[in-house]
């Protein structure tokens, strides 16, 4: 399974720690562009940021981004921690490359219950603007990711490397979706969403069991699209296959998500594993 060579690559853009780590695992593969935005960082196509003492002042004083970003075309994903304070310059980032970028955001949801005062308003206000700005169009997408999830996804895990752990589950689900988009399936075929279905987030699809494992709670569900990824042999000699994918597809549609689609992609894998896109119009409490 390869990535399409007539699609151009991705640029990832990280804000702050969390979100230049994430953009530091997503360099391991060849398809993206990283970007890394945050106070003290040096390198290759980055943004050193002067420490600010709150939100309001990361955006006040945010620094000119056009010749960091002169060269950015194409699709982008913006990755950030709602918590830190350094995430209030997305919206600058966002004006900056609104011309040339179709952009896509990535927001990591933190554990609520440990944030306190200032950072506790501040994960607020930012979860809703950005919302609010996806809803406008002025956001393609907006991922929604929630740590706690992951953790009972992942099970037991241990203090050090926490987040490591959490980021290869997101990096590797966000880059697998990203190849099966731009690969041709056997069977099926990944709609695009509907235009006002701007909030999403992703998850991990048990195809043997019909079991999903989401990364964030949505409040509703309007689409959702299943991305089966089957073993050449399986594909080519289990007669019963096509039966269980159509019967599991025709049980995801209700009266909450009318619209379900799905694609079967070959592989050369032992194990046979999925994924699952859910969409909504909506803002989430």
């Amino acid at each position: 399974l390869r990535w399409s060579k007539d699609v151009k690559s991705m640029n990832i853009i990280g804000l702050g720690q969390a979100g230049c780590n994430i953009a530091d695992a997503m360099a391991q593969y060849p398809q993206y562009n990283i970007y890394k935005i945050d106070v003290g960082i040096e390198g290759k196509r980055c943004l050193n940021i002067k420490q600010q003492s709150g939100p309001e002042e990361y955006e006040a004083n945010a620094p000119s981004m056009k010749t960091f970003f002169r060269n950015i075309k194409g699709d982008t994903l913006l990755v950030l921690g709602g918590s830190g304070n350094i995430s209030a310059m997305s919206l600058r980032i966002m004006e900056t490359i609104k011309d040339k970028c179709k952009v896509d955001l990535l927001y990591i949801k933190p554990d609520e219950s440990l944030l306190t005062g200032k950072r506790q308003m501040h994960e607020k206000v930012t979860y809703n603007v950005l919302q609010n700005y996806a809803r406008s169009g002025a956001i393609n997408r907006m991922f929604l990711i929630s740590n706690p999830q992951l953790e009972n996804i992942l099970g037991d895990v241990p203090i050090m490397g926490y987040f490591d752990k959490l980021n290869e589950l997101i990096v590797s689900t966000m880059h697998m979706i990203n190849v099966f988009k731009n690969s041709t399936p056997v069977l099926g075929g990944l709609r695009e969403a509907g235009e006002t279905r701007r909030i999403c987030t992703v998850g991990i699809y048990d195809m043997e069991k019909d079991e999903e494992k989401m990364f964030f709670s949505l409040d509703t569900t309007r689409e959702s699209c299943y991305i089966y990824s089957v073993g050449e042999r399986r594909l080519r000699e289990d007669g019963s296959l096509h039966k269980t994918i159509v019967t599991q597809m025709k049980g995801k549609t209700n009266d909450e998500t009318p619209n379900v689609s799905f694609g079967v992609f070959p592989t050369n894998y032992e194990t046979d594993y999925g994924y699952v896109i859910a969409y909504s119009p909506n803002i989430q409490n």
